[in-house]
């Protein structure tokens, strides 16, 4: 009986623990939230490694609601929500996609925010001071193992990590963050340079 007791105890120690738990990944996914629909536009410096090496380095540009622009020394990808343009200055290729392509999903910020959560397990911890939050699929729908998003005091995220089964561990970095300064619509927009090799996937 006495046994019987100490399982139950247990159990419920650790369901109020995990309930707890839940809660505060909630709380830190609403945070962010929160502070991403009071930004109209943003700009930071990214830096991308895989596997602990350095592959980009650039700067992100973003507007509501998915206008984006990434620039690298030798790429530059764009999108205004409805097309995607990814241009290799050093071949001086632009390949065109429609936003919506299965490749452009990850470049969506809002996507990674406000969906990706909605199928996966949220948790919460504390790593050098700042929260951490990890998003792990329900089900193999999804191409990565896990995602965990570094949260400052301001609620913006630094640091990104992707586990891929894949590539390996993907880590996007981002710094000196610039909010809300009014980024023309031009700039989420792309024409491709005369004589480049355009290919056409729309």
């Amino acid at each position: 009986m006495i046994a019987r007791i100490f399982m139950i105890s247990i159990f419920i120690l650790n369901f109020i623990s995990y309930s707890t738990a839940q809660e505060d990944a909630k709380k830190v996914l609403k945070n962010i939230q929160d502070k991403f629909s009071s930004i109209k536009d943003l700009s930071a410096d990214l830096t991308q490694l895989v596997n602990d090496k350095v592959n980009l380095k650039g700067k992100v540009f973003y507007k509501k609601e998915n206008n984006l622009r990434f620039e690298f020394d030798k790429m530059l990808i764009i999108s205004d929500g409805e097309t995607s343009w990814n241009y290799n200055k050093k071949q001086d290729k632009v390949i065109i996609t429609d936003y919506e392509n299965e490749g452009n999903k990850i470049l969506s910020i809002r996507q990674i925010i406000y969906e990706y959560p909605e199928d996966c397990e949220l948790k919460s911890f504390e790593f050098e001071g700042n929260k951490v939050l990890e998003l792990i699929p329900k089900d193999d729908s999804f191409s990565f193992n896990s995602v965990k998003l570094f949260i400052d005091s301001e609620n913006l995220i630094t640091k990104v990590l992707v586990d891929d089964p894949a590539t390996g561990t993907i880590q996007i970095d981002l710094s000196n963050y610039q909010l809300n300064k009014n980024l023309p619509d031009s700039y989420f927009q792309f024409s491709p340079p005369e004589g480049s090799q355009v290919l056409d996937l729309r």
